[in-house]
């Protein structure tokens, strides 16, 4: 998937444009402040509820132009269905659709008007929006999209009860089904070789979503380079990497897990909370998020210490496959939904090492990365 690219000269594109595509890092103006992740562009503050969030959008639209006023109006539209206000979400839905905008906007706005159509307890009704928004979205909307249509005409039988948890919201106010518990895990141990209790992780905040049941994952780096296998180096960086997530208004660490050089996986956000890694709300659904530390791409731009790229270590690309059998089968995961962060996003990350690991392992090999990482060890 590519992200497209943006429209004219839109405030959202100049800003995308300025941020810059080196890594999930924005350059830091000094050694010793760290983003580990891109901000988002154009977005309300990230502790806000839906209301403030659609307040904050509300403001917003004076001083947008045209383009960028479409683009806050699906956004507007999404949080009014969030808020079960449908008949508001198809004013704001209609507005995207008469106006000339991307075929992906065009399936959004479809999309949120089957959807308040199932809101107003009108499936029926809304069955020609979901149909139309299948022409342009990916997954997991797609998914949902082709669900909701099939449970209409009577044949969704095969659905999983995660994803019928995450409909349960559209399948009540319609009277189609009652909502499935979610497939309890595999087991309940740990994944983790070190806890948020022995890095001293802040507590996580409350304003973040709960996780749906993971069907796949995302594998990125933190673009600082980190020369040190010793523990002690290793906790002190996840703990600056949280610290930096909480300051832009996040609830947490965006991750779910990072790795160490040691090849040490250590617990970063709870699975039972969506991560922030993968870009939108969409794609970090359902989407376990890995960072390996380190620098895997050259961001000469960032000063000496950055202008060389590491590769990840033997352990590292060890403990990868070895978490990432793990949620395989913890959560029966499909290997064909083993993402590089570049698929979600227009970006470097994670490095060339680790997008080969991601392309062999859908195509269901393991010798990618851990070749590239095996090799540049001399080993």
């Amino acid at each position: 998937m590519h992200v497209p690219a943006p429209r004219g000269a839109s405030l959202a594109g100049l800003l995308l444009l300025a941020c810059g595509l080196a890594a999930c890092a924005a350059p830091r103006p000094a050694q010793d402040s760290f983003i580990a992740l891109e901000p988002p562009v154009q977005s309300p503050p990230g502790d806000a509820s839906a209301a403030e969030r659609l307040d904050w959008w509300e403001a917003q639209l004076p001083r947008l132009s045209s383009d960028d006023r479409l683009e806050a109006r699906l956004c507007m539209g999404e949080l009014y269905l969030e808020l079960r206000r449908p008949e508001e979400a198809r004013y704001a839905f209609y507005e995207v659709l008469g106006a000339s905008v991307s075929a992906r906007e065009q399936a959004r706005a479809e999309r949120g008007l089957g959807l308040s159509e199932f809101l107003d307890g009108q499936p029926q009704r809304g069955l020609s929006h979901l149909e139309n928004s299948l022409r342009g979205l990916e997954a997991p909307a797609a998914e949902e999209v082709r669900f909701l249509i099939a449970t209409v005409r009577g044949r969704a039988s095969e659905a999983d009860a995660g994803l019928i948890a995450r409909m349960d919201p559209y399948l009540k106010p319609a009277g189609l089904l009652a909502a499935a518990p979610m497939a309890a895990a595999a087991s309940k141990g740990s994944l983790a070789d070190v806890s948020r209790t022995q890095w001293k992780a802040q507590a996580m905040r409350a304003n973040h979503d709960p996780m749906s049941k993971p069907y796949r994952l995302t594998v990125h780096h933190t673009a600082e380079p980190l020369e040190s296998d010793a523990l002690a180096s290793s906790c002190a960086e996840v703990r600056h990497i949280q610290s930096m997530h909480v300051q832009q208004g996040w609830a947490d660490v965006g991750y779910h897990f990072f790795i160490d050089r040691a090849g040490r996986i250590l617990e970063g956000r709870s699975l039972d909370a969506q991560g922030a890694h993968a870009g939108n709300s969409d794609a970090n659904r359902g989407n376990v998020g890995i960072a390996l530390l380190g620098n895997f791409v050259p961001q000469p731009s960032r000063g000496p210490a950055y202008a060389k790229a590491q590769v990840p270590t033997t352990a590292q690309m060890q403990a990868l496959d070895r978490l990432t059998d793990a949620l395989v089968a913890r959560y029966n995961i499909s290997t064909r939904e083993i993402w590089a962060h570049e698929h979600f996003r227009e970006t470097e990350c994670p490095g060339p090492q680790l997008r080969g690991w991601a392309d062999a392992r859908r195509a269901g090999r393991r010798s990618a990365g851990t070749s590239a990482a095996n090799a540049a060890s001399g080993k």
